[in-house]
């Protein structure tokens, strides 16, 4: 009979059960990641190349750096010629300072700045807590420098520079005795270079590395004699 092929339509409680059972059949949500573990999981799972350097480096900066590289590369073996242009200014400073008679303090900070340069160059470049005392065998140890030749004088010519040029402006002009301040850097001088030297002799060190070789003939010589 025709019955048998109508159906009658499901209740609401029947919906409702059918869709719990359709609901516990499906399969369950991943669990939602962290902010950064779902970045790294991304990171991990493209295929895409990942630009490390940041977008600065494509700047002026870098080519700027490079070429003042390839001039000091080229500068370094030029010794003698460096040393005697630094030599030039200097006079050229003083010269200037002397005919102004003003321009003292200027003329004081240089003094400061290239004391402490020369004492960086000539103290070694391990610390205090690591150099060990003077020793009695007189072993050789090569000496390594804070400050090197070449850094102590792009450091000194570039101050010096600057200063020279702050003594064409007027404004920069401290009014202070010259003479004091003579003075006050001729005790600061005997005082660092005293404590330099006690301390060369404390860790048993001088500020140049001497040949091995003969370090080596000296120490023959010793012990041939103590034997």
């Amino acid at each position: 009979s025709c019955d048998g092929f109508l159906q009658s339509p499901p209740t609401p409680a029947a919906m409702e059960e059918a869709e719990i059972e359709d609901g516990q059949h499906e399969e369950p949500e991943p669990p939602k990641l962290p902010q950064t573990e779902a970045i790294f999981e991304a990171i991990i799972r493209s295929t895409k190349s990942i630009q490390i350097s940041s977008g600065d480096d494509d700047g002026f900066a870098p080519e700027l750096w490079m070429m003042l590289q390839r001039i000091s590369d080229r500068l370094v073996p030029w010794w003698w010629t460096r040393w005697i242009s630094f030599t030039a200014l200097i006079v050229g400073f003083v010269a200037r300072i002397a005919i102004l008679e003003r321009h003292f303090f200027a003329a004081y900070v240089v003094a400061i700045y290239l004391l402490n340069q020369v004492l960086l160059f000539i103290s070694p470049s391990t610390e205090d807590e690591s150099l060990p005392m003077a020793p009695a065998s007189g072993e050789y140890r090569p000496f390594i420098r804070a400050l090197s030749e070449f850094r102590l004088w792009v450091r000194g010519a570039t101050f010096v520079a600057g200063a020279l040029v702050a003594t064409f402006v007027d404004a920069l002009d401290i009014d202070v005795d010259g003479w004091a301040l003579v003075l006050y850097f001729a005790l600061l001088f005997m005082y660092t270079m005293k404590q330099q030297i006690v301390h060369m002799i404390k860790h048993g060190y001088v500020p140049w590395s001497g040949s091995k070789r003969g370090h080596s003939k000296h120490k023959d010589k010793g012990e041939a004699f103590n034997v």
